[in-house]
């Protein structure tokens, strides 16, 4: 039973993290569980071959055009007496200087030729994953949505002229075992200059700290926290928010569109211990903003369903007694949700992180038809966005189909959403990024280029910032009240700058 109940957590737990803010969720908090799978080695693709590249610098020129400007000519006017002088015609001739500007590319780092930079890129193989545990989930593989896209990158004139090879890694959402396996292949076997995309799910999303910090290699993707940031040797930039800063985001949300003052007295309950500072803030920004918070509180018991229900019932009658109408829940809790819907609508339920709420519209939680008020920050993202307009077509042509946002897919059919997703952001940070960087690209040139930008936009986050102390790009977020009747999450305040 144990071992059951680790499984359904894990895979839970994919559905939500794979699926990110891409209207199926980048990835999910740390897994209060783990199971480990004891097979499958992590396979690792080359795409995009090149030819070797050149001990000689690739010097590229440009040279402004030279410019003539148009002969003027002067009349004298003419009158009924003939001139005593001859009539005189004056020609001037103007040259603009010419101005040339020369970028020398060179192998200026590890990954980085003057031809070409070489990227990994680490995804799940969910082929695998269904053979391997008998599931049959319908996400597709990422690797051909991430060819097209860097083809694109390419076909475009690459990264300040050099072009991108991507090598591609793939990995099991549970356990260490084969995120740690594709983290050695992608930094040591192909000495990668950056990483993109990163790992998710219970026991495997912990490993991202492999490129950074143990193999100083550039990661754009993931959740880092404060103690990881720490630690990296390497930038760690992620294209999604924060769950420290969100949390305060979240509490701005409910205090700008009016809905903080209806909730009565909050309980934060965390999933488990390891939030406990992510609880702490979350308690500060609430009483800061006027809130009472009377309870805060982790369960210990979040992977055991029973002892999880015995804890909830001894704290809630306490919460009763301190008129809690409101229960703020931080962190992945399976089991405690799903008491809480039990209780109906004697509580209204705060979720931190709505990007793990996404696959609720096609895999709702049990017993989400008897909660009450639901609530939670996230984005709606659609065609009808410019840039999400661009990364739509790219993907669409390159794969000669159409691909769906989940809610209008038909039972069975490929999603191909959390691919085009995670590829055009991730990619599109990167690209922004190193070209700031300019022809001397390096781990320290990006660093300092991401750390110079301010405000800026991508892929379906129409509000972005990065600088020195900020890693994590996305400042965009809507609130959200779940539709029991639709049954999917609907917005209640536009997007909004939370920076």
């Amino acid at each position: 039973m144990r071992r059951l109940t680790s499984i359904r957590i894990g895979v839970l737990l994919v559905i939500v993290l794979v699926a990110a803010a891409c209207g199926e969720g980048e990835s999910a908090d740390p897994a209060p569980t783990t199971a480990a799978p004891t097979t499958v080695a992590p396979t690792t693709t080359v795409a995009s071959t090149t030819t070797e590249p050149s001990d000689e610098p690739l010097v590229t020129t440009t040279t402004a055009a030279l410019t003539t400007v148009a002969p003027t000519t002067t009349v004298v006017s003419t009158t009924t007496e003939p001139p005593d002088e001859p009539l005189v015609t004056t020609t001037t001739t103007a040259l603009v200087e010419t101005t040339t500007t020369t970028i020398v590319l060179t192998n200026s780092f590890r990954g980085v030729t003057a031809e070409t930079i070489k990227l990994g890129f680490a995804s799940i193989d969910f082929e695998y994953f269904n053979e391997t545990f008998g599931f049959n989930l319908t996400y597709a593989n990422y690797d051909d949505t991430v060819n097209v896209y860097v083809d694109h990158i390419n076909a475009t004139g690459g990264i300040v002229g050099r072009m991108v090879e991507v090598v591609h890694a793939h990995f099991l959402p549970v356990g260490p075992v084969t995120a740690e396996a594709a983290c050695i292949e992608l930094t040591q076997d192909h000495q990668v200059f950056a990483v993109m995309n990163g790992f998710a799910g219970p026991g495997a999303e912990n490993v991202n700290a492999c490129f950074s910090a143990i193999y100083d290699t550039i990661l754009v993707g993931g959740k880092p926290t404060p103690e990881q940031l720490e630690q990296s040797t390497a930038p760690w930039i992620s294209y999604d928010i924060s769950l420290g800063r969100r949390g305060r985001a979240f509490v701005n949300l409910l205090e700008e569109t009016g809905e903080l003052s209806g909730l009565g007295p909050i309980m934060v309950l965390g999933a488990n211990a390891e939030y406990e500072p992510m609880m702490a803030d979350v308690a500060d920004a609430l009483s800061s903003a006027g809130a009472v918070v009377p309870i805060s509180l982790a369960n210990p018991d979040t992977g055991d369903e029973m002892a999880t229900i015995a804890y909830l019932e001894v704290l809630l009658e306490r919460a009763r007694g301190e008129g809690v109408s409101t229960i703020f829940v931080v962190g992945e809790a399976e089991y405690a949700l799903q008491y809480l819907f039990s209780m109906g609508d004697e509580f209204t339920v705060l979720i931190l992180n709505g990007d793990s709420a996404n696959s609720w519209a096609t895999a709702p939680p049990e017993g989400i038809e008897r909660s009450g008020r639901l609530l939670t920050n996230k984005s709606f993202e659609s065609r009808g966005d410019a840039d999400m307009a661009d990364c739509l077509n790219i993907v669409e042509a390159g794969l000669g189909h159409e691909v769906l946002s989940p809610d209008l897919l038909q039972e069975g059919e490929k999603n191909y959403w959390a691919a085009l997703q995670n590829t055009c952001k991730s990619f599109e940070l990167f690209r922004h990024i190193a070209a700031a960087a300019g022809p001397d690209l390096t781990n320290e040139s990006f660093r300092a280029a991401a750390e110079a930008l301010d405000t800026f936009s991508f892929t379906g986050v129409p509000y972005a910032s990065l600088g020195p102390g900020k890693a994590d790009a996305r400042d965009t977020l809507s609130l959200a009240e779940w539709n029991h009747e639709a049954g999917v999450w609907t917005a209640l305040s536009p997007p909004m700058n939370v920076r």
